[in-house]
């Protein structure tokens, strides 16, 4: 038997068919994958086994590759005998598996794989008494992609729609490409093929804005020869410079204040630098510029008033903010306290003299009430004197004919008795006077000069003035005997009755009584006056 493999004769050709028909026409079974992947970089193994049968042991195992044109170059021979021996070019790579086994297991360890050894492999072997036996398999070599990511050009606030980042992984097969992020945008892939590989590219666009700065893009590359996905991170920097602004001065700055700063807002990327000045001045002794703020080392002063200018700068702009610094000096903080006191106590003066107005139209109110009440009650009270006297003034009428003086005394000291009741009576005399007013206003109507009467008015006039009679004083038992007699020997039948004493001065013509001329002129004029 050769080394390389044993090219059996005629006379043994004929053996094995005699062979094959004394078992019968049995025969093992040759085990083998249709294919095998690699990845590249990586051992592989080639997998060749045979079951044999009873009595049956395999003698040599023989690997070839079949080339193109379909020619075939030796790999590898494993000899029962002779041991193991591999062609040059795949020298110290390609090993036994099975070690000292038998040659059941055929199997090799392909180490360090590379694309060239993707190809159709077969696995040849002799086994006795039976013969010859084959298996074929392919043998794939995965390349896996080795991704790269490019970032684009500079991005800045304000450009329209640029790239961002490109990402590139070549393989085989050709990988796949996508992006993860946060960012909104779009991208583009491309592909290209080559011998043994494909490349795939993919790049995403967007517009830039401060916002997306700081913000992650991450590529992911996903291929067979890949146990996890890929991932490369990129985080993009977009450069801007925000607007500036100044912060910390108040309107309660004022002379001898201490502590007070100026502080410069702006933001930006790259980070922006701050330059503080004042304009149309410069800067007042004992201030000192700390990054972006400006420090009052010392208590304000008057002179500290002004316009202060802080720029913000970096390689994209640069901008300024401006801030009116004013300084209350404390005279005018006194004048404004001075100003407060006047108004507060302008406004206390107002205050009360609205109290005061109140209280004076309060007072007026209760006044003007109380003197309509009396002036009410006193016009009452005059009524009623009036009332009285026109009374009186009748009743001396009635009793102006009569020759008694002790009867027109009593008359008189009563009537003074009746205006006293009269003003403790109230209601009812001041319906005596009503009527008493409406007879002397009846009176009134004539010409002034001329007396009437009817008998009516007088008998009206009589049941309004008899009222019960007041007591007169006590008179001296001595001297009432001689009144009585005095009476008795003036008076006659007529001084008894005072009806009758005044019918004696009426007379009575066509139903009606109409006074008597008489030489006295006693009348009633129009204002109910006796003359």
């Amino acid at each position: 038997m050769a080394p390389r493999g044993m090219r059996p004769g005629t006379p043994f050709l004929l053996l094995l068919l005699l062979l094959l028909a004394a078992t019968g026409g049995r025969a093992g079974v040759v085990e083998v994958q249709r294919s095998v992947t690699a990845v590249l970089g990586q051992d592989v193994v080639l997998p060749c086994r045979y079951r044999a049968q009873e009595q049956e042991q395999v003698v040599q195992v023989t690997w070839l590759k079949r080339g193109p044109g379909g020619r075939s170059a030796e790999v590898a021979v494993l000899n029962r005998q002779h041991g193991e021996h591999v062609q040059e070019p795949y020298a110290g790579r390609v090993l036994r598996r099975a070690g000292g086994a038998a040659l059941e297991d055929g199997a090799i360890v392909l180490r360090n794989a590379v694309q060239g050894d993707e190809g159709d492999y077969e696995c040849h072997l002799i086994t006795f008494p039976l013969g010859n036996f084959e298996g074929r398999l392919t043998l794939r070599v995965l390349v896996p992609p080795l991704p790269i990511l490019n970032p684009g050009p500079p991005l800045e606030e304000g450009q329209g729609r640029t790239l961002a980042a490109s990402c590139t992984a070549e393989g085989s097969p050709a990988p796949s490409v996508r992006w993860e992020t946060e960012v909104r945008g779009t991208n583009a892939t491309r592909r290209s093929a080559h011998a043994r590989s494909a490349s795939v590219t993919s790049e995403f666009f967007l517009v830039p804005g401060r916002s997306m700065n700081g913000k992650s893009l991450t590529c992911v590359v996903a291929h067979p020869g890949l146990r996890h996905e890929k991932r490369i991170t990129h985080l993009l920097s977009v450069a801007y410079l925000s607007d500036a602004s100044v912060l910390g001065h108040t309107e309660e700055w004022q002379e001898g204040m201490e502590g007070a700063t100026l502080t410069c807002l702006g933001d930006g990327n790259p980070p922006p630098t701050y330059n503080w000045t004042r304009l149309d001045a410069p800067l007042p002794a004992g201030v000192r510029v700390r990054g972006d703020t400006l420090l009052f080392q010392r208590p304000l002063a008057a002179a500290d008033a002004g316009f202060y200018v802080c720029r913000v700068a970096n390689r994209v702009a640069a901008k300024e903010a401006r801030a009116n610094v004013s300084v209350k000096g404390r005279a005018a903080d006194d004048e404004v306290r001075k100003v407060d006191l006047v108004s507060a106590s302008v406004v206390v003066v107002g205050v009360i003299a609205t109290v005061l107005l109140c209280v004076l139209v309060i007072v007026v109110v209760v006044m003007t009430l109380y003197h309509k009440r009396k002036t009410k009650r006193i016009s009452e009270k005059y009524e009623e004197e009036l009332t009285l006297t026109r009374e009186n003034s009748i009743r001396r009428l009635h009793s102006s004919h009569s020759t008694d003086t002790r009867t027109q005394l009593e008359e008189t000291l009563q009537l003074r008795a009746e205006s006293r009741q009269g003003s403790l009576r109230g209601d009812s005399l001041r319906g005596d006077s009503l009527r008493g007013t409406s007879i002397c206003s009846a009176m009134s109507e004539e010409p002034e000069g001329r007396s009437y009467s009817t008998l009516s008015t007088v008998r009206e006039i009589e049941t309004q003035t008899e009222v019960p009679a007041v007591p007169l004083m006590p008179v001296p038992a001595g001297k009432e005997p001689k009144e009585e007699e005095e009476d008795g020997g003036g008076g006659g039948g007529a001084g008894d009755d005072p009806i009758k004493q005044a019918m004696t001065h009426f007379v009575q013509e066509n139903g009606m009584l109409q006074a008597k001329p008489t030489t006295n002129g006693i009348y009633i004029n129009g204002r109910g006056h006796l003359v």
